[in-house]
């Protein structure tokens, strides 16, 4: 039992460890190789998760929607408030970061993971590039930023989708339905979202970059890193949602 919560300790020390040295060394993207990193890190993360986004997003808009029409009947007001309170502040960002770490999280704990095995972390030491400056701070720049992005896209396909369902079942104008949505949503909704795009963004990264470098030089501990880091990332995930609900509900 002591082991493990000294495990657990030494963990949560790492992540933040790691996060706070990002968050303290983002002038590290200024250089052109570490830039390029943050770049392709962006471009698979975000770019490439756009088309899975979207069609996650329109279904669970859909699917929302449909269910609330089927349980309240024609209360259009009361259809888009469900979609707001279920969608944005909550179902959006969790299933963005979701797809994130069934995407990204495993893919930076391995590649992270296979390196350190190979040892090329310790060539870059050895040619005098900071390891932590070229591998971590780019992946937990991209994929934080890449969060909060998809988080606002899943959200923007997600409403789209699910007004355009409830206009069509309840027999009104989708213009109309739009524009109860911008009467009922809040600075305070979308603002919540965001902060909490970048929180699961910031946890996923530090996450995945920890276990990935933490590896050792055993290859046969390579999907153990990676199951961590993805087991990990979904823990926290929940946990900073869990935060989020509770201090709405103070709030």
């Amino acid at each position: 039992m002591r082991n493990q919560i000294l495990a657990v300790s030494r963990h949560l020390s790492g992540y933040w460890a790691f996060f706070m040295y990002a968050a303290m060394n983002l002038r590290a993207l200024s250089i052109q190789p570490v830039r390029a990193v943050f770049e392709r890190q962006l471009y698979f993360t975000g770019i490439e998760g756009l088309s899975l986004v979207a069609l996650l997003g329109l279904l669970a808009g859909a699917l929302v929607a449909t269910q609330t029409i089927t349980i309240v009947g024609g209360a259009s007001e009361l259809t888009v408030r469900v979609l707001i309170s279920v969608i944005v502040a909550e179902l959006g960002p969790l299933l963005a970061a979701i797809i994130i770490i069934a995407r990204s999280a495993v893919t930076v704990a391995t590649e992270l993971a296979v390196m350190e095995t190979r040892d090329e972390t310790g060539h870059l030491a050895a040619l005098r590039i900071p390891v932590l400056d070229y591998l971590v701070v780019p992946r937990i720049a991209a994929l934080t930023l890449a969060v909060a992005a998809l988080t606002i896209y899943f959200n923007a396909v997600a409403v789209a989708g699910g007004l355009a369902v409830s206009a069509l079942f309840l027999n009104v104008s989708l213009t109309a339905q739009l524009g109860t949505f911008f009467e009922i949503v809040t600075l305070t909704d979308l603002l919540t979202a965001v902060v909490k795009s970048f929180c699961f963004g910031a946890a996923i990264a530090s996450i995945s970059c920890y276990h990935g470098l933490a590896v050792g030089k055993s290859v046969t501990a390579i999907p153990v890193a990676t199951m961590r880091a993805v087991i990990q990332s979904l823990l926290f995930v929940f946990v900073i949602d869990a935060v989020f609900a509770y201090l709405r509900y103070l709030l």
